[in-house]
């Protein structure tokens, strides 16, 4: 059985060549990926609503789910699924879900404006994030696990301690932010840092400004795990905020569309995103340029978008219920 409305979420397994998707009627399928030919392994009916997101823990043991059903559902990830937990306490949709880094809590984000820190073991929510002021579409967490990072609604995006304290708050989008991701000097290999930036161009143009603004920062501060986040907007850019001195370095410019999703490629110097004009953009991280452009892939707005570094594998999946593999090497 396939999905019968459109597609909100997929996921490689972290250790097995197995993909996961989600929709919007409510139902998991697990895929494997290990031959050529991909095949439908598990299809679960999880939710009574709309499914939003969908994420792994570490060792890729445990599935999280989050509904506009209002719950969120932890999972034994076997075969068949089992549902472990039930998480109840949002008081509207929960849009994005993510595990810490041990695995033995998780991080909420929700349509009622606010964050939730769940334990694991008991399922009891241990603290509330409360700082936008309309609806949480995105949350992601660093590397060490001690910043978190959400976008909203209301065009902000704040930085927040794993303790739930507000560091920053970053504006400058013109509508609502779909999602925003930690990058750092590790999982980019530097190359946001090394304002290497080839052949030069007019004086003024973004890329100088940008190569500028990374070596002033470079003198400010040498330390070569500075962490930036990077956001995609329905204003159709994607923007690239340094943490450290709290300030937006570049504005990828392109999409005829809202960004929808964006992801860094497995190499650290490419980010590829893609959105309502059913594109996928790769743009070149040391300096800002796009380098390809994949046109009109979906019948409908793409909202779906992961990679699979070993397999080479890119997925995309769409409001027009497909979901498509595609060779990115």
């Amino acid at each position: 059985m396939a999905h019968r409305a459109p597609i909100s979420c997929i996921v490689f397994h972290p250790v097995y060549n197995l993909m996961v998707s989600a929709s919007d009627d409510a139902s998991i399928i697990v895929w494997d990926i290990s031959d050529q030919e991909v095949k439908q392994d598990q299809f679960v009916r999880a939710h009574t609503n709309a499914i939003n997101h969908i994420a792994f823990d570490g060792a890729g043991k445990h599935l999280s789910s989050c509904s506009s059903d209002l719950t969120i559902k932890i999972w034994k990830f076997d075969n068949p699924l089992k549902c472990l937990k039930t998480l109840s306490g949002h008081e509207h949709s929960v849009s994005c879900t993510i595990f810490t880094r041990d695995g033995n809590f998780l991080y909420s984000a929700s349509r009622d404006k606010t964050i939730r820190f769940w334990e694991i073991s008991s399922g009891f929510c241990k603290s509330t994030f409360k700082g936008h002021e309309e609806w949480v579409r995105y949350i992601d967490l660093n590397e060490k696990g001690n910043m978190l990072c959400s976008c909203s609604d209301d065009e902000s995006i704040i930085i927040w301690s794993d303790k739930g304290e507000q560091k920053i708050q970053f504006s400058g989008h013109g509508n609502k932010i779909e999602k925003v991701i930690f990058v750092n000097n590790d999982n980019a290999k530097g190359n946001i840092l090394t304002g290497e930036f080839g052949e030069k161009e007019d004086p003024e143009s973004q890329a100088d400004v940008l190569n500028k603004k990374i070596l002033d920062t470079q003198k400010l501060n040498q330390k070569t795990d500075k962490e930036y986040v990077i956001s995609a907007s329905r204003d159709k850019t994607i923007k690239l905020f340094d943490i450290t001195n709290s300030s937006c370095l570049y504005t990828f410019e392109g999409h005829d569309n809202w960004v929808r999703n964006i992801l860094i490629h497995p190499s650290g110097k490419y980010l590829v995103s893609t959105g309502d004009d059913r594109s996928i953009r790769v743009w070149e991280l040391k300096n800002g340029r796009c380098v390809k452009k994949l046109e009109k892939l979906h019948e409908k707005f793409i909202v779906s978008l992961a990679i699979h570094g070993d397999l080479n594998l890119l997925v995309t999946g769409g409001n027009d219920l497909c979901i498509k593999l595609w060779d990115c090497k």
